[in-house]
């Protein structure tokens, strides 16, 4: 039997519906961790019942997660409350409640492996090998776990090239760096300010490790516009504001595409994908229904859900079909972001 423990017993508090502006009347969850057992799938499922409700915030597309809910829904009876909060607004609103000890995200979707090995770190979430979930997904593969981390493999997106091909032809892409930041393509192309995203910044950190200052600070001299996040980045290039749009999801132009856009794919010279990850807050209020939710979202059964290998999408049951070319990032590399961030930013000029 895993027992693990979380700020909340079961049933122990109702969902606050959140709000635009937070959930700053609601009372703060107990700071008594109590312990929960859980002895298999079955007693979890009648524990997250008994609580009825769940808590996420997510960085996942509204559509996917809709998809999610939903599915959870039909299949456990159980309400979600879901919210999506976009670039670092997520982490911050999360360590801004938490801190607080006010009511926050019982399962957080990020796309911030090295956030959520921060939180884990300072006890605001259960470790995904302390959470008992591991051992109620029958045949997980092990390399769906990333171990410098604990946090469980949720998605990694195969990243490129977005372009209008109304204005671009394929045979005309940039083979290199130092081509996408010539001449010929100055004002052209775009991309996510690196300031809003870990993934962007990371991208960044790496072209001025293989690249140098000089190439980052060509980039930021000669791009057309920065955009907030990967959505407003790809409607742009879709609606021709820009001719070329960088690192953005591969299964997002895919959609962008099968709906009518004038936009494809290209792989670009080099990327860092991007990789969700899931884990529960320690103090999730519900926190069998948390569990469950982050068990359901990474079950094999889900993973059609969220995921396609053939459309750049990744779950942890297609850890075979990984690009060559995929890593998990060490720790160390993120504290290089983080170090170097301001000198990123100043040589794009941002």
């Amino acid at each position: 039997m895993k027992k693990f423990l979380s700020a909340m017993g079961v049933g122990a508090a109702a969902l606050l519906a959140l709000t635009g502006c937070g959930a700053a009347d609601a009372a703060a969850p107990s700071s008594t961790p109590v312990a929960i057992e859980v002895a298999d799938l079955d007693s979890l499922v009648k524990a997250a019942q008994a609580e009825g409700t769940v808590r996420v915030y997510s960085q996942l597309t509204e559509p996917d997660m809709e998809r999610f809910v939903q599915a959870f829904r039909d299949k456990y009876g159980i309400q979600v409350e879901s919210l999506r909060l976009g670039g670092n607004t997520l982490g911050s609103r999360f360590d801004a409640e938490t801190q607080a000890g006010t009511p926050s995200g019982e399962v957080l979707i990020v796309v911030d492996v090295e956030f959520m090995k921060t939180a884990i770190d300072n006890g605001d979430v259960v470790g995904f090998s302390e959470a008992g979930i591991g051992g109620l997904l029958d045949g997980l593969p092990e390399e769906a776990v990333f171990a410098d981390y604990d946090a469980p493999m949720l998605q990694v997106v195969d990243v490129g090239f977005i372009y209008n091909t109304d204005r671009v032809d394929e045979a005309d892409l940039p083979k290199s760096w130092s081509q996408l930041v010539g001449t010929e393509w100055k004002g052209r192309y775009c991309s996510v300010d690196p300031s809003t995203t870990a993934s962007t910044a990371h991208f960044f950190w790496n072209l001025l490790e293989t690249e140098g200052e000089e190439l980052v600070a060509d980039f930021g001299a000669n791009i057309g516009r920065w955009y907030p996040n990967i959505v407003a980045l790809n409607e742009a290039v879709s609606v021709g504001e820009c001719d070329l749009g960088v690192s953005t999801a591969k299964f997002m132009v895919d959609a962008a595409k099968s709906s009518g856009a004038a936009v494809d794919f290209a792989p670009q010279p080099s990327a860092i994908l991007p990789l969700n990850t899931v884990g529960v807050a320690t103090a999730a209020e519900h926190p069998n229904a948390a569990r469950l939710f982050a068990h359901f979202i990474l079950s094999e059964e889900a993973n059609g859900l969220l995921n396609n290998p053939d459309a750049g999408a990744f779950g942890p049951w297609d850890t075979a079909e990984l690009p060559d070319y995929f890593s998990v990032p060490a720790p160390t590399d993120f504290q290089e972001v983080r170090d170097q961030t301001k000198d990123i930013l100043e040589a794009l000029g941002l």
